[in-house]
């Protein structure tokens, strides 16, 4: 029996699947800079014969035949859009998840999609299109299943990313409109500084290749701080709002959020803080030693007070071109892998840094100490944040641009 859609006495629709019974619930998703619900995900809420709640897993694995898979995904996208449409939301988008076979294989049963929106009088722009990129081993499959929806004027958003089999190529030649990061990065996130560390230039990327970002599953305040911290334009999970009956009050956790933005504000105020006193205290001995340089002290002289803080690794120094001009001088707390693991890269006099932002930064704007972002190190094999300088009359007449690499906390 295909499935069949019902309307209930309070308006609502419910779909019947079978022994299933399947009925629409909405979860909000917050904007971060506008602070408001910006649009909902459907999700299917399946009970069985007895009323029982199951998961839409049961529903979707227990049907073998492709033709059936398909009215099934289709009630469940009918189900929702009409649930919507219902609650006269304005100005919000319904994102809408396809199943990874229908995406490849629902253009054999027929037109719906177009349809429904027509006859619904419901605009392109308002739904949101849920592609699970990793599940959808035929690209041209995967890439005609998106221009037809874009063709409908739907947006695209990559659900799950950074999980399973995410491609970044896929990222670049799909051009989604929204990226959806996967729970389990905002919940490693948690538990992991590396992975928070890292989180911001993800969303970075992603913003740089034309997508929002929404991060998905976030339930605690921490998780909340991190994904602000990192950037995500939208929100959504448990700890704003559940999946519920859409009405037209659009509530969600708004204290949950506002504690959040002050958390995440004062946890960068303390970062931003304690990176300023780092920077501070060994600026000023890098200072001192370009003064030694320019009484003509050798780097190794000049450098001997620099060297003994505990947070600095190693300087050198590189000519007009990037080419490091003498050996790199270690201090006492470099890290031991540029003595083990990283032995192939210690020799690093004669080597080429010159696409390094450190030393164009340092070119662009002579006689500043410049600071870069923190990065892994080629010549020490840590991550560490290089201070440069450049000396534009050393005492042999030529550029040179002085360079201290700071050990940076891995986790």
């Amino acid at each position: 029996m295909y499935p069949r859609i019902h309307t209930m006495t309070d308006g609502q629709r419910i779909a019947l699947c079978e022994q299933f019974t399947v009925r629409s619930a909405f979860q909000p998703i917050v904007s971060v800079a506008h602070q408001r619900i910006v649009g909902y995900e459907g999700l299917a809420r399946i009970f069985d014969a007895d009323g029982a709640p199951r998961s839409p897993a049961d529903l979707f694995q227990s049907i073998t035949d492709i033709e059936f898979l398909v009215r099934a995904d289709r009630a469940c996208r009918e189900l929702h859009l009409k649930n919507f449409m219902h609650a006269h939301l304005e100005s919000r988008w319904l994102f809408l998840n396809v199943h990874p076979l229908v995406a490849m294989h629902g253009h054999q049963f027929g037109s719906f999609f177009a349809q429904l929106l027509e006859t619904l009088n419901v605009e392109g722009w308002r739904i949101v299109i849920e592609v699970v990129e990793s599940e959808l081993p035929d690209e041209t499959q995967l890439m005609e299943s998106i221009e037809f929806y874009r063709s409908l004027g739907c947006l695209i958003a990559l659900d799950d990313f950074g999980v399973g089999g995410s491609q970044f190529t896929r990222l670049w030649r799909i051009n989604a409109d929204i990226v959806k990061l996967d729970r389990s990065l905002i919940v490693e996130s948690e538990h992991s500084y590396r992975a928070q560390r890292t989180l911001p230039s993800l969303v970075a990327m992603i913003h740089e290749a034309g997508s929002m970002v929404l991060q998905e599953g976030i339930e605690t305040p921490k998780q909340l701080a991190i994904a602000l911290n990192s950037g995500a334009d939208l929100l959504q999970g448990f700890g704003l709002a559940k999946p519920a009956l859409l009405d037209q009050k659009e509530t969600f956790d708004r204290d949950f959020l506002d504690q959040g933005l002050k958390d995440s504000s004062l946890e960068m105020d303390r970062a931003d803080y304690n990176l300023h006193q780092q920077i501070v205290s060994v600026t000023e001995r890098f200072e001192d030693m370009l003064v030694a340089l320019e009484r003509g002290e050798s780097l190794r002289n000049a450098s001997r007070a620099l060297l003994s803080m505990a947070i600095v690794a190693r300087v050198f120094v590189l000519d007009a071109r990037g080419y490091q001009v003498e050996e790199t001088i270690h201090g006492a707390f470099a890290p031991a892998s540029i003595k083990n693991r990283f032995r192939p890269l210690a020799q690093a006099e004669g080597a080429c840094w010159a696409k390094r932002p450190y030393f164009r930064r340092a070119m662009i704007e002579p006689s500043m100490v410049q600071i870069s972002r923190p990065y892994l190190s080629v010549a020490g094999g840590n991550l560490c944040r290089t201070l440069s300088y450049c000396r534009g009359h050393a005492p042999d007449n030529g550029i040179k641009v002085v360079c201290c690499d700071i050990n940076w906390l891995d986790d």
